[in-house]
């Protein structure tokens, strides 16, 4: 079992979302295009990690304007001690109410 395992279970990612995830912490900033080049995925596949990723609270998007005209985003990650900390949080939530219900539970 990995952390990214447990991230997965955790935050309903799919293995390729928690690898970008990594992916962001050790670039510290990045875009689509860096992700495209380094994943050699599609952009829509990218930007759908990126999307899910940022619904579950683990990368930033800032929106950064081109001087003449139009603009990009760069995406930054929710520091991972912070993640680390969240994490071990819902596993410990999740086990405890698995310990309730089993305390519960009846033999008929």
């Amino acid at each position: 079992m990995s952390i990214e395992d447990i991230m997965s279970c955790m935050f309903g990612l799919r293995k390729f979302e928690t690898e970008t995830y990594f992916k962001v912490v050790n670039k510290g900033t990045i875009t689509v295009n860096d992700l495209v080049d380094d994943f050699n995925k599609d952009r829509s596949t990218i930007q759908r990690a990126l999307q899910n990723l940022a619904i579950a609270g683990l990368i930033y998007r800032d929106q950064k304007n081109i001087k003449n005209g139009g603009y990009y985003y760069i995406y930054r990650a929710a520091p991972f001690e912070e993640v680390k900390e969240t994490t071990k949080a819902s596993v410990k939530k999740w086990a405890d109410s698995m310990v309730d219900w089993i305390d519960e539970l009846k033999a008929d």
